[in-house]
């Protein structure tokens, strides 16, 4: 285990139910989400938002955000949910189109980030693109 997930509080299904209840709640988040999909070029295959036929995966670390994405996306063949810790190396998924993350990345500790973003550049097919989008806190002097 690393030394950022000890301090990842997601770990703890009390602490994701309340993310998921609250997340479509954030100030700002739908035009975050609109500016992403702007973002994107459109031969990109991976936001199924705004391409429902395309292949996604979806990973994440916490039992409780796991059982919301597979309930979410039940049925749905063309989505992979998958348990992974993004403090470890990402695992060998394929090559992608486009790489999303959203309000997850941050959680991370900055040395992990970076070993991160070299990752998914590594994942992305040439002219591939990686959005990430975070809410960030605004500091007042």
């Amino acid at each position: 285990m690393s030394a950022s997930s000890n301090l990842n509080e997601y770990a703890t299904a009390e602490h994701a139910l309340k993310y998921l209840a609250l997340a479509d709640r954030g100030p700002h988040r739908t035009e975050g989400e609109a500016v992403l999909l702007e973002l994107v070029p459109r031969g990109a295959h991976l936001l199924r938002i705004d391409q429902p036929d395309t292949r996604a995966v979806a990973p994440d670390f916490s039992p409780a955000m796991l059982e919301a994405a597979r309930e979410r996306f039940r049925g749905d063949k063309k989505v992979q949910v998958i348990e992974h810790n993004l403090d470890e190396p990402l695992p060998d998924l394929g090559s992608f189109d486009a790489i999303v993350s959203s309000f997850a990345i941050h959680h991370c500790t900055d040395e992990c980030k970076q070993t991160l973003y070299s990752e998914i550049c590594q994942a992305l097919e040439p002219g591939g693109v990686f959005c990430n989008l975070e809410q960030l806190p605004f500091v007042l002097w």
